[in-house]
């Protein structure tokens, strides 16, 4: 019923039926299963960074971000992208950065639950200085996993605006793991010779985006 809308077309049909009280289950739910599979890429990154995780949780978690999709999201967002003001942002990158900061959340409160209390002072045992070095240097990998992943979205949310058709082809070859160009061609309906170019291009961007970023920084939002 809706294969023939872009996300933004099927987006639109949301909030207009939202708008006018109609139930927008039907369209939602065919918009978010779009969605699902980068979703779950995105959970498991997170699940990387920070050491824990299960295909159980991406459930949940994918599930919990369409909650507040539906409960907020619909009415926050406005089209304008976080990283770069002034720049039109898509629905699906609005909402894989709820997805993002669902499970983000998820699992910062889950290692905090984790985290033991001494009974008292006087449980506290005296660490060594090799575990010591040992934890400062894991919790120090962990940081820097979490900084590339948000340099990497930053730097993708910018070739999806600036390149979207590149961006299009790095999606289903990376994100969606269709590591097969005949594929990525029927999808998007080019050349095989145009999907090879349009992922190497890609990668180019990106790889120019992350230096710059690495360079200058994320911007405020992302910090």
């Amino acid at each position: 019923m809706y294969e023939q809308l872009t996300d933004e077309e099927l987006f639109a049909e949301v909030t207009r039926r939202r708008a006018t009280g109609e139930a927008v289950g039907t369209p939602l739910g065919a918009l978010c299963a779009r969605w699902a599979r980068p979703a779950r890429y995105v959970i498991s990154r997170i699940q990387g960074s920070y050491g824990r995780g299960s295909p159980a949780d991406a459930d949940e978690l994918f599930q919990d971000a369409v909650g507040k999709f539906l409960d907020r999201g619909l009415d926050q967002f406005r089209g304008v992208s976080e990283q770069m003001p002034g720049r039109s942002a898509s629905p699906k990158t609005f909402f894989l950065r709820i997805v993002k900061h669902v499970a983000i959340d998820f699992y910062r409160r889950h290692r905090e639950e984790l985290a033991p209390a001494p009974a008292s002072p006087d449980d506290v045992m005296e660490e060594t200085p090799s575990e010591v070095a040992r934890a400062v240097e894991g919790a120090r990998r962990r940081e820097e996993r979490a900084e590339a992943q948000e340099l990497y979205w930053a730097a993708y949310a910018r070739l999806q605006q600036e390149h979207p058709k590149e961006a299009s082809a790095w999606e289903l070859y990376h994100h969606e793991d269709v590591e097969d160009h005949e594929e990525c061609a029927r999808r998007l309906n080019i050349s095989v010779v145009n999907s090879y170019k349009r992922v190497s291009r890609a990668q180019a961007y990106l790889r120019l985006y992350l230096l710059e970023l690495q360079r200058d920084g994320l911007p405020e939002d992302q910090s």
